[in-house]
């Protein structure tokens, strides 16, 4: 297969300027594209992991009523969860080109990355060079483009965010908390203690949320069932 990992920055995307007002960290799938009266539909769903979420989710619905650019169609969100289906006219896709990134020859072998800073991190698959050539010359072009790899090897993992265990707000916050602190560095930053300080929770309650996390996501990674 052919890899390649490219960072992007799009300049004219309001949900970009969202999301660094937010300072929203996320992970993303491109799902599939159509054309309908003269414009083109885009579907994504994603989780949020950090940020201020609720207010993303709302200023990102003020997105419906957009006259050019990109448009809001449909936001459907269930805690960190959204599914979103956003579009832009025929006039504007052949300024952005959009759909080259839906590609359906295109594997995305890893959730695309959206960082607080806005910048979007991609790693991506084909079978055939030219389909990731064509992603590096739009976005070269119009996305000012990073790539930061490129070239043949084997897939050996592949991750979809469904392979991710459902975690409670609670266990979401402390294992959040916990990987933004360096608890899970080695050597560590943080004991388990000056965390549930810093979360304002009691040690124990804490602990609890962060080894139920754990539990959860290492029985899904190694495939155990509990």
């Amino acid at each position: 297969m052919w890899i390649a990992k490219f960072r992007i920055y799009d300049k004219e995307h309001k949900i970009r300027e969202l999301i660094e007002e937010n300072k929203i960290e996320a992970c993303y799938y491109p799902i599939n594209y159509y054309v309908k009266r003269a414009r083109y539909f885009f579907i994504a769903t994603g989780i949020i992991y950090s940020g201020n979420k609720n207010k993303f989710f709302a200023d990102l619905k003020k997105l419906k009523k957009q006259k050019t650019g990109r448009k809001l169609e449909l936001l459907e969100t269930e805690g960190d969860f959204f599914i979103m289906i956003s579009s832009h006219t025929i006039s504007e896709e052949e300024k952005r080109y959009v759909k080259v990134f839906y590609n359906p020859a295109i594997i995305h072998y890893h959730p695309i990355i959206f960082h607080k800073d806005g910048w979007e991190e991609w790693e991506i698959a084909s079978m055939e060079r030219k389909p990731i050539e064509e992603i590096i010359k739009v976005g070269k072009k119009v996305y000012d483009l990073k790539l930061l790899e490129f070239h043949q090897k084997k897939i050996k993992n592949f991750g979809f965010m469904t392979l991710l265990p459902e975690l409670t707000e609670k266990q979401q916050e402390a294992i959040n908390l916990a990987l933004d602190s360096g608890y899970y560095n080695y050597p560590r930053k943080i004991s388990l203690d000056k965390l549930s300080k810093k979360a304002k929770r009691s040690f124990s309650t804490f602990q609890a949320h962060v080894r139920k996390a754990e539990n959860k996501i290492i029985s899904y990674v190694i495939g155990v069932k509990r």
